[in-house]
């Protein structure tokens, strides 16, 4: 095995921005060596750093992601940081946002919503297993990659090492996909909040918007907590049955409740057409509904024009190298509840020691051990 040298932000050539959060950026790059194309997310400790319990959350991002190994989640291949700012460098998911193809398609037919939200149930039911609880399901945190599957990303809102009940209580998500159990004020909530959120999103994907609304996030909160939800003649009866029942606003009265709410989900006739023991082992041999086009490892045609026309600083444009100057968004205000397209949550300052908040950040998957400083044979 070579010798494991330090990754820094150095290594790799910023090409285009493809994203912005509350509290970096998320560019592609090129490993200048390997020629490998990544997403590298960026994120400014001094944002960070003004709400302490986001520490938390950003550690706990790095870490599930380091750990978590499965086909339709984000795959992380190094973390490091400098005297400003965190990298996260991970796979590239060249298809865009399933939000993207949402927006595209007006709606989605019925298999084509069956068949990512199969693979979405995948993922999630993984994540339980090894008890993360990932509270921030939404079609922007859905990539599709170039084949046209599912891949969830971005896990700054995840909970894990939870107590023996399983259960959390901080509040934080996107209002529209929040459970009513976060949204209530309950002392806890379990698993059962990622599978209120897939509910919403099945619903959003057939009928093109989400089941509660309103003009401010407080109404949002209160049409979730109080609405019957309305179904379109034209849905289904499998699927208004599925959606009604992961939309209970009882958590112990939904299809996902107790040791076989996954199997329960699974067998539902929503998902008749769906070979659950091929699309967890052999996914690749399935053609997914939605093929992105893709023409290379460079394209970012699936990703936002605002972002990826956003013209580069000329320290990343004409050197390749992230400026330790460059501007990343300021931390967004502290809410009692967020929009829509945010996911922050509600959360005490308090002091922190700038010198070990990062400690054990870093991170090279053992995947890339031995390319990382080794350039492919010919």
């Amino acid at each position: 095995m070579p010798t494991q040298s330090r990754v820094t932000v150095e290594d790799f050539s910023v090409l285009h921005l493809i994203g912005k959060g509350g509290y970096g950026k998320v560019y592609l790059v090129r490993h200048k060596l390997t020629g490998r194309h990544y997403a590298m997310k960026v994120l400014r400790k001094a944002s960070i750093l003004l709400q302490r319990r986001q520490i938390g959350f950003t550690m706990t991002e790095r870490t599930i992601l380091s750990k978590v190994q499965h086909p339709f989640i984000v795959k992380l291949y190094y973390a490091f940081q400098s005297n400003s700012k965190l990298y996260l460098i991970m796979e590239y998911v060249a298809g865009g946002e399933l939000f993207t193809h949402m927006a595209n398609e007006r709606i989605f037919s019925e298999d084509q919503a069956t068949f990512y939200a199969a693979e979405l149930v995948l993922a999630i039911s993984h994540l339980h297993r090894l008890g993360i609880m990932f509270r921030d399901i939404k079609p922007e945190n859905c990539l599709l990659n170039r084949n046209g599957h599912l891949v969830l990303t971005d896990f700054g809102l995840s909970k894990t090492a939870l107590g023996g009940d399983g259960r959390a209580s901080t509040f934080c998500g996107t209002p529209a996909y929040m459970a009513p159990e976060i949204l209530n004020s309950s002392p806890s909530y379990d698993f059962s909040v990622d599978w209120w959120s897939l509910g919403v999103l099945i619903y959003e994907m057939l009928i093109g918007s989400v089941p509660f609304k309103g003009k401010a996030p407080m109404q949002v909160a209160k049409n979730i907590a109080k609405m019957k939800v309305n179904y379109p003649n034209y849905m289904t009866p499998d699927a208004k049955d599925l959606i009604r029942r992961l939309l209970r606003k009882t958590p112990a009265q939904r299809i996902s409740y107790g040791a076989k709410g996954v199997e329960n989900i699974k067998s539902h006739r929503f998902f008749r057409k769906i070979d659950w023991t091929r699309l967890e082992k052999d996914h690749e041999s399935l053609i997914p509904p939605i093929i992105p086009a893709v023409s290379g490892d460079a394209d970012v045609s699936n990703f936002a024009a605002e972002f990826t026309e956003e013209q580069l600083p000329p320290s990343l444009a004409f050197h390749g190298g992230m400026d330790e100057h460059e501007s990343l968004p300021d931390a967004p205000p502290i809410s009692t509840l967020p929009n829509r397209t945010s996911g922050h949550h509600a959360e005490a300052d308090g002091e922190v020691d700038p010198a070990t908040a990062f400690l054990g950040f870093s991170f090279v998957a053992n995947s890339v051990m031995d390319t990382i400083r080794v350039p492919h044979s010919p």
